[in-house]
């Protein structure tokens, strides 16, 4: 289950920087590959969770909240994005945070996908 969240996050990033990147009459066609990634990542997390409670339940607290705030990020950002009032610094504050959640990931797993 751990490869699944961990693969489908990857395409998250692409296809978030992808979406963000291209024209605004593609942004669409993107945001909705990622909502698909968001929807795979939450099944599979809520899957893990256990796991990681068992070992780490404050850390696994903060990248689930951190996670939400994420997920809001990456919609605000495409909402920018079609209004036309993006600017590339939303993009790669999204990036890192996205970053800082894998990063808390591969930590509760100890660094590297078991499960």
């Amino acid at each position: 289950m751990s490869w699944l969240h961990l693969i489908f996050g990857i395409i998250l990033l692409v296809s978030m920087i992808i979406g963000l990147v291209s024209p605004a009459q593609k942004t669409k066609i993107w945001a909705m590959v990622t909502r698909v990634c968001y929807l795979v990542l939450i099944v599979s997390g809520i899957f893990m969770t256990k796991y990681a409670w068992s070992e780490k339940p404050v850390l696994t607290v903060v990248k689930i909240i951190v996670a939400i705030l994420v997920i809001g990020l990456i919609e605000m950002a495409f909402g920018k994005k079609t209004k036309g009032q993006f600017s590339i610094g939303i993009m790669w504050m999204v990036i890192v945070m996205i970053l800082v959640v894998g990063g808390l990931g591969l930590w509760l797993s100890g660094g590297y996908p078991v499960i």
